[in-house]
């Protein structure tokens, strides 16, 4: 079992490896994440026996989270710990409604095959198809139910709620 510790800010190793996992469409600034921390987000660290092992970025409103950020670092990828802190986010959110977005599996995009094998990550360890297309700070994104349903719009509204704050609007 991973040990949890939960950030109230983004410390160097969660930032490197956000840096190295999402690309410029995907990525925040740091102070925006930082930011969100104040405001209803949740950055979980995860370790195993005090080895950083990956990170989850979460925003939550009433019954409802945006499961915004997630990787583990790649010198454990393919050994189980992604599918672990995915079911571990979900204990912790039990009772909570939660969608996540990926980056569309475009044929065309350079990193294709990574985007086809994040969603396949996220439907082997249970995560749904939301057959919603949602506009993030400008860019499209798939979206996945992880547990429970949202609706469109609750989706939209969510979004927009942490968009709104982690760009200082609220």
């Amino acid at each position: 079992m991973l040990d949890v510790a939960e950030l109230d800010f983004v410390d160097d190793e969660v930032w490197d490896l956000y840096l190295d996992s999402f690309s410029d469409a995907e990525r925040i600034p740091r102070e925006n994440l930082d930011r969100a921390l104040r405001r209803g987000a949740s950055l979980l660290k995860y370790l195993d026996e005090g080895r950083f092992i990956g990170f989850t970025f979460s925003f939550s409103h009433q019954d409802m989270s945006f499961f915004v950020y997630f990787a583990t670092v790649p010198r454990v990828r393919g050994e189980g710990y992604g599918s672990e802190i995915l079911d571990m986010f979900r204990r912790a959110n039990r009772g909570k409604r939660v969608f996540l977005v990926t980056e569309p599996c475009d044929s065309d995009a350079v990193d294709y095959s990574l985007r086809v094998r994040r969603q396949g990550f996220y439907r082997r360890n249970g995560c749904v198809d939301a057959d919603k297309t949602i506009v993030s700070d400008g860019e499209e994104f798939d979206t996945m139910f992880v547990q429970g349903r949202l609706s469109d719009d609750e989706m939209e509204s969510l979004v927009r709620l942490y968009e709104d704050v982690h760009n200082g609007r609220v």
